[in-house]
């Protein structure tokens, strides 16, 4: 489904969506999403992050065999994958993701254009955008938990 028109809370507008089956994430939440962040004219905004999971083995410890977990590789990319990820306003999720991923069921996309309010004004320090501009977010939800 398209729909220029089609706005969600707080001015968030819909570009492109894919409904998806199940039911509908809600507050409190917690799914599995891929998110993907343009700059408004459709440069990737690119962004430390982890594309893998931290990875398991086995090494001697004092005690004998432990096992430990090698930390995911940090990349510079416009790609974040959430795993287990908790949709609520009472934690570090930004208004922008929180309101995009509402209502969103398992294996739905939402392509919508973010209001400056909703993100450029908390992240444009650590992203260098300036804060009064508008962000497109891919959102994929890959799995309601």
């Amino acid at each position: 489904m398209f729909g220029s028109d089609m706005k969600l809370r707080s001015g968030i507008k819909i570009l492109a969506e894919i409904e998806g089956s199940g039911d509908p994430v809600e507050d409190n939440d917690r799914c599995d999403a891929v998110l993907k962040f343009y700059r408004n004219q459709g440069e990737p905004l690119r962004m430390r992050t982890a594309l893998t999971e931290a990875v398991p083995y086995v090494k001697e410890g004092p005690e004998g065999l432990l096992i430990a977990w090698e930390g995911p590789a940090m990349t510079d990319s416009h790609i974040v994958l959430e795993r287990n990820f908790t949709v609520s306003r009472r934690t570090d999720v930004l208004p922008g993701i929180y309101y995009t991923l509402l209502g969103m069921r398992a294996g739905g996309f939402r392509h919508v254009a973010i209001p400056p309010h909703l993100y450029a004004h908390s992240m444009h320090e650590c992203h260098g955008i300036d804060r009064e501009s508008v962000i497109k977010l891919e959102c994929f939800v890959t799995a309601r938990r």
